[in-house]
Order: structure tokens, then C-alpha cells, then sequence
């Protein structure tokens, strides 16, 4: 069981099956830090409109979107949930308003990391998803959800509700018109299968159902989107080869240009882009070299580390790693190590990947980490036997310091 909830059970009744209304023993998110983390994500748009940035936020009133909500978005200065939506609510003399956040805990380790604590459970049970799992953040005063019906294809959806109480209606299939058009809601709610929340509960969606939200009051709730059946992997390695055609092609501003026929062709000359045959020359062998399978693994790894959970917060700030520091594994976290076929260890945590040492070595480090006690730096860098290992040692928990893999412990503690 993770956060004590029986995701066993789950899985076998209702993953990709029906829909479910589940009561968590423990809320997974205090609803609190959540809403003062969404007022500094929301700070920088206050000022202006971003564009193709995350954490992206979204202000709607009734079905439209204001570009630029400006002071409307909660800030600084906005102490609680309540409060903010009490203070919105009055400078749009009462009209239904939603806010989303995409990728909401992108910079905040403890939310996100909390979040991936969360799905751990599950995709223990029915493994990662090559391609990343999404999140939203949505809070405000709605009847209903400013977008109408949703559906987001081959995704499943686990939505955590943090404050208020959330309504979603379900249907298997729509009743003729396109989703964008559909409007006539109140004459199909007999249709509808209907489940309700409240704080500390949480609502999963099948893929296969078109639904809608509504809201009796005030609300705050985090979407959680997971790929499953009829996602294409085929993305994830395009991804990987376009980055590394962009790494080996040379930048050009110029585009190429092709001849026009103005007339027929003399025999046996064929028309040529020289720059194209040379990025296809070059990503033909891409596909034939070993590095491409290596960066899929790294990739692997780094989702694996993450439950799928990305973007992934950025590293810690760097903390100086004296020998008589002492420290001890993060509680909750995976250390994950793949071997690739050149020899090179991969080492991923957090959603973070490095090269790292050995089975041998790497074992003699989880078996003093693994005791719970806190260890000296220098205790662990003597599990080296050579000077070379011993720096390799150091280089190593350096890494996982910054990547929250292991914790500094403080010297009441020690």
C-alpha cells in the first residue's frame, strides 16, 4: 500500500475499466502550500501575458479567456484560498471564473515530489508509461467547467481534490454533435454516470469517457493525466533523434530553395536540395548508431525515476560535501541504476540521469545507505578501494545530494 490506499484492489476493479470515487486515508497534498505555491507561480503573469512558458496559467470567466487577468490572479498578498476567491469574485461582480495551472509543481520539489509519491503505488502495479504524465492545477468559483466536455485521448485522469467539493459527469459516448459544440448538457445528465467529491477523496477517469465538471462552490483540484492504450511511443524517439539531428546538423537561417520547372527537365537530371539529402544522410545514421538506443535508455530511466511525473523540478543548490557531513537515504525515494551494453552504468534519480559507478562498488554504498542510520561522507567515500573509486565515491553522493536522493542530517539527529 502507498499513502495506505489499496492500490491493488484498484488496479484489479477499476484501472482502464469504470470510474471510481476513492477515500484516502491521508490528504496527498496540503491544500495550503498548493494555493501559496499557485500565487508565486501566478506573480509573473499578473504583469503580462507569457507565452509558451510553464508553469502556463489560464484565466477563464464563464467560457471565455481573459489574455491578460492581471490583479484578477491571486498574489502575494493573498493569504488563503478563501480570500482570494472572495476577492476575484468581487471585481468580476460574481461571474463564474476557473483558473488553470499546467505543470503547477514543475519548480517546487515537495508538492511534486509528494505527487509522484502518489502514482508510485500504481504504476508499481502496471508499470511506467514510455511517454510522461501530465498535471493541472484547477481552483476557483465555476457551475461549470468553462471548456464544456472534456476528454484528452488514450489518457487516463486521477483528479486529487484539495479544497471544496468537485462534480464530474460521465458518458460513455456523445449524443451527435462535435465535443467543441456540444452545449445541450441538462437534457442528457439521465445519461450521465455521476460522482462527487470532496476534499482528501479522489476521482479516476477511464480514457474511453467523455466528462464534465462542476463545481456546488468554492474549489480547488489537481488533474493528473496518464498515457495508456493508443499513445504513440513512436513520439518519445522521434523526440530523441530530432534533438541529437539538431546537435550533429549544422545552423543555417537560410532556407533552401528548390529550382521551378519552368520547363521540362533534361533527361536523366533529377532535382535536388543538397542541405535536405544531407539531414537525411545524417539522420539515416542516427538510427544505426549505438547512441540513439544509449539516449533512450537515459530517457527510460529518467521516467522511471519519475513515475512519469515531467517536467521534473531542477536540481538542489549545490551544498558543500565535507567528510564529516553526515547523511542518509531520502525516505521514499528510488535510486535506479540501468547498465547499457557499452559498459557505462546509468545511474537516475528524481527524474535526473548520470553516469555513476559499478555493481560492486554501487552495491557496498547501498549497504551502508540502506541501514536508515545517518553515515559520515568520509565513512562512505573509504568504501573505495583505490583513490580513484574513493573520488569516484565523493563525485557520486555529490550528485545525489543535489538531486534529493540523500539528505544532509543534522547534527541533533546524528
Amino acid at each position: 500500500m502507498r499513502h495506505g490506499f489499496d492500490w491493488e484492489r484498484f488496479v484489479e476493479r477499476h484501472w482502464e475499466k469504470t470510474p471510481a470515487r476513492m477515500k484516502l486515508p491521508a490528504p496527498v497534498l496540503s491544500a495550503g502550500e498548493v494555493f501559496q505555491r499557485t500565487a508565486a507561480t501566478c506573480e509573473p503573469f499578473r504583469h503580462g501575458t507569457r507565452f509558451r512558458a510553464l508553469p502556463d496559467v489560464r484565466f477563464y470567466v464563464g467560457h471565455a479567456r481573459l489574455a491578460s487577468p492581471g490583479p484578477l490572479l491571486p498574489g502575494h498578498d493573498d493569504a488563503t484560498l478563501g480570500g482570494y476567491l472572495d476577492r476575484a469574485s468581487g471585481g468580476l461582480e460574481g461571474a463564474s471564473f476557473q483558473i488553470q495551472v499546467e505543470q503547477p509543481f514543475m519548480f517546487d520539489f515537495s508538492l511534486w515530489g509528494a505527487v509522484r509519491g502518489f502514482l508510485r503505488g500504481l504504476m508499481e502495479r502496471v508499470g511506467v508509461p514510455v511517454l510522461p504524465a501530465t498535471t493541472e492545477l484547477v481552483l476557483g468559483r465555476f457551475s461549470r467547467g468553462p471548456l464544456g466536455l472534456a476528454k484528452r485521448p488514450h489518457h487516463s485522469r486521477f483528479t486529487l481534490v484539495l479544497q471544496g467539493q468537485l462534480r464530474v459527469r460521465l458518458w460513455k459516448k456523445l449524443w451527435g454533435q462535435p465535443a467543441n459544440e456540444t452545449v445541450d448538457f441538462d437534457q442528457h445528465l439521465h445519461e450521465a454516470t455521476t460522482l462527487e467529491a470532496r476534499a482528501g477523496e479522489c476521482l479516476y477517469i477511464p480514457s474511453q469517457r467523455w466528462h464534465l465538471e462542476e463545481a456546488p462552490g468554492d474549489c480547488m483540484a489537481l488533474h493528473v493525466w496518464i498515457p495508456v492504450k493508443g499513445s504513440r511511443p513512436t513520439d518519445e524517439v522521434k523526440r530523441v533523434l530530432v534533438s541529437m539531428l539538431e546537435r550533429e546538423a549544422e545552423h543555417d537561417e537560410t532556407v533552401p530553395y528548390l529550382s521551378y520547372p519552368w520547363r521540362r527537365p533534361r533527361a536523366g537530371r533529377r532535382a535536388t536540395v543538397e542541405r535536405l539529402e544531407q539531414t537525411a544522410d545524417t539522420l539515416h545514421t542516427l538510427t544505426r548508431e549505438a547512441e540513439l538506443q544509449q539516449m533512450l535508455r537515459i530517457t527510460w530511466a529518467r521516467r522511471v525515476s519519475a513515475c512519469a511525473l515531467e517536467p521534473v523540478p531542477p536540481p538542489d543548490t549545490a551544498t558543500a560535501l565535507k567528510d564529516t557531513l553526515h547523511v542518509r537515504r531520502t525516505p521514499s525515494t528510488d535510486i535506479l541504476r540501468m547498465k547499457d551494453p557499452s559498459g557505462l552504468w546509468i545511474w537516475a534519480v528524481n527524474g535526473h540521469a548520470f553516469p555513476g559507478p559499478g555493481e560492486a562498488l554501487a552495491r557496498r554504498l547501498f549497504d551502508a545507505l540502506d541501514t536508515g542510520a545517518p553515515c559520515r561522507v568520509d565513512a562512505l567515500c573509504g568504501l573505495g578501494r583505490t583513490a580513484a573509486q574513493r573520488e569516484e565515491v565523493r563525485v557520486l553522493l555529490g550528485s545525489l545530494l543535489r538531486l534529493r536522493g540523500i539528505q544532509a542530517v543534522a547534527g541533533t539527529e546524528v
